[in-house]
Parts: structure tokens; C-alpha cells; sequence
């Protein structure tokens, strides 16, 4: 069931930047590739909370899950192009998918025009508090002593919490097997139930940090502001973790005029400034941006590009 969440502003139309102002006859949008209370969709609330009033008018905030984030991406590439609907698009729906699925309904490039990063996420490999390690080393070493019994869990198949399974499968000789959820809360749920053994999640961070679960390590190449001293997996020699970062960026149709994507960008890129937010999102493990909104979109061509390599070097499919 679509959820939407409506932030009220009180300011008035003159606010808007020029470029933004065929939004009166309705309210913009943020569609969140996520169920509620999802990252993604907290994100886009936290962000819609912060914007509403430095647009003057009303942000609405709706839930399109599902497919690994497909259905969202499909729902704006199919907007209109005014700059009204926007996506909140991740390394999920727009790195991993597209590289997989060769049948997917847009091209994270050719179908939209980027505005502004949000911030990086990084992924925590997390096992449960009942098996006996502390850290990659031992992990890779109990699994290669049990081959297929150990089972971690993600947000989803084809998520990037998937293709970062295989990845540790492929390069470091361990036989595991993935076991999707239905979000990241019913993984780390299942987690600390016994259900499964390992997860491979963004928010593992109130989890790590009031002890329920073991970090082993994270994702990215090298420690971000969101996760201050915490290992990562290519720190500890954990092969073929040394390349994709994950993202949340804000990205309109891709016809929507330059003039329009650049009044969004200016807004937004100030909005992603603003202190208190970027508090907020460290606190959900965000790392926020700092680069220019003009860098941004050559920036997140690499990223798509990276998120290609990766999957192209882990073999991973969608069957």
C-alpha cells in the first residue's frame, strides 16, 4: 500500500526558485524506491522536512517498494518531466539493478538527470552474537570450515547487500548462502532470532552499537564520517571490497529542462548544508555530500559505472 507523507511549509511562493515554480497545481514528490521506514524512505522525510520550507510549498513523500527499487525507478522515469517528481534513487536501484538486469524498464543514465548526491552509504557485514568470531579473518576462516551452512541474509535479491555476498563468496573461497528479506529489518530480525547467521545491511548501526550483533566490517574502501572506527572488510584483507560506494541521490526524468534540474539542484545542495541534517544522517550511518551540485553529475556516472564493474567481476545474475 502507497504511503505518503505530506510536510507542510509555510512560506510563501516567491521562495521557490524560479526554475521550480510549476509546482503549485500540486504538490512536489519524492518517490522512495523503499517500504516505510525503510532507509530510503527516512531519508527522503528527513530531506522532504528540511526542503518544504526553503521551496514554499508542500513535499510529499510516497512509497513505491518493490523490485529492488525498479518500481520507484519506473514510476519517475514516466513522470512528468517539470520537475515536480522526483526519485530518491540508491546504488541499489540504479548500480546493481541495472548492471543485472538487462531487462530492466529504464538506464540509470540515459532516463534520468541527476541533481544532487545526498550523501554514501556503506553496507556492514554483522553476524550474530552466537557464532564464535570477532572479525573477517575468523569469519572467512569458520565458513571455509563449514562450507554451506552458514546463511546471510540482505534486503533483498539483486539488492546490493546480494551482489556484496557473492563477492565475498567468489573472492575469498567461502561457500555461503544468500537468504533475501523483505527489507532490512526483517534480515537483522532474523539475525538475532538464529534464523540465519550473517547480514549484510546498511542500517546495522543502532545494532552494533547497543550490542545485539557482532561488525565485522564495512563495504567501502575506507572509513566514512558515519562510522568512525569501524573496520573495513578491504582493511582486513578481505578480497574485492576495495571498489563500489554506495549513494542516495535526488534524480528527475530525464527530459526534464536544464534550467529547472539546476533551480532543484541549487535548492537542494543547500538543504543537504544544513547542519542538523547532516547530523541526522551520520546518525542513520549517511556519510552527507560535500561535492559541488555542478560535479555531481559526472560524479554519478562513475559511481554507476563502478556498481557495472563490480557486478561484472563477481558474476552475479538475476536468476
Amino acid at each position: 500500500m502507497l504511503r505518503r507523507f505530506a510536510v507542510a511549509a509555510c512560506l510563501c511562493l516567491m521562495a521557490w526558485p524560479s526554475a521550480a515554480q510549476k509546482c503549485p497545481a500540486r504538490p512536489m514528490t519524492i518517490v522512495a524506491p523503499s517500504a516505510a521506514g525503510g532507509l530510503s524512505d527516512i531519508i527522503a522525510r528527513l530531506v522532504a522536512s528540511k526542503a518544504a520550507p526553503r521551496l514554499g510549498g508542500s513535499i510529499i513523500v510516497e512509497n513505491k517498494p518493490g523490485a529492488s527499487g525498479a518500481i520507484g525507478g519506473a514510476t519517475v522515469m514516466h513522470a512528468p518531466a517539470d520537475g515536480c517528481t522526483i526519485l530518491l534513487a540508491n546504488g541499489t536501484s540504479h548500480g546493481v539493478l541495472p548492471a543485472l538486469d538487462k531487462t530492466l524498464a529504464y538506464d540509470p543514465i540515459k532516463s534520468f538527470a541527476p541533481i544532487v548526491r545526498v550523501g554514501e552509504t556503506q553496507l556492514a557485514l554483522i553476524t550474530s552474537r552466537r557464532l564464535p568470531v570477532k572479525n573477517a579473518q575468523e569469519l572467512l576462516a569458520y565458513a571455509r570450515a563449514h562450507p554451506g551452512k552458514l546463511s546471510y541474509g540482505t534486503f533483498g535479491h539483486a539488492s546490493a547487500g546480494h551482489l556484496f555476498g557473492e563477492v565475498l563468496k567468489k573472492h575469498n573461497g567461502v561457500d555461503i548462502v544468500h537468504v533475501p528479506y523483505k527489507g532490512e529489518a526483517a534480515a537483522v530480525q532474523a539475525l538475532m532470532a538464529g534464523e540465519i547467521e550473517l547480514a549484510i545491511v546498511v542500517s546495522a548501526k543502532p545494532y552494533v552499537e547497543r550490542g545485539l550483533v557482532t561488525l565485522i566490517g564495512t563495504t567501502s574502501p575506507e572509513q566514512g564520517a558515519a562510522y568512525p572506527g569501524w573496520p573495513t572488510l578491504a582493511s582486513q584483507s578481505v578480497a574485492g571490497f576495495s571498489l563500489a560506494r554506495g549513494f542516495q541521490a535526488l534524480l528527475a526524468p530525464a527530459a526534464t529542462p536544464q534550467a529547472v534540474v539546476d533551480g532543484l539542484a541549487a535548492a537542494f545542495s543547500k538543504v543537504i548544508a544544513d547542519p542538523d541534517l547532516r547530523r541526522q544522517l551520520i546518525d542513520l550511518g549517511v556519510d552527507p555530500a560535500t561535492e559541488r551540485p555542478q560535479d555531481f553529475p559526472a560524479m554519478y556516472r562513475a559511481l554507476v559505472e563502478q556498481w557495472r564493474l563490480l557486478v561484472g567481476e563477481a558474476g552475479v545474475s538475476v536468476e
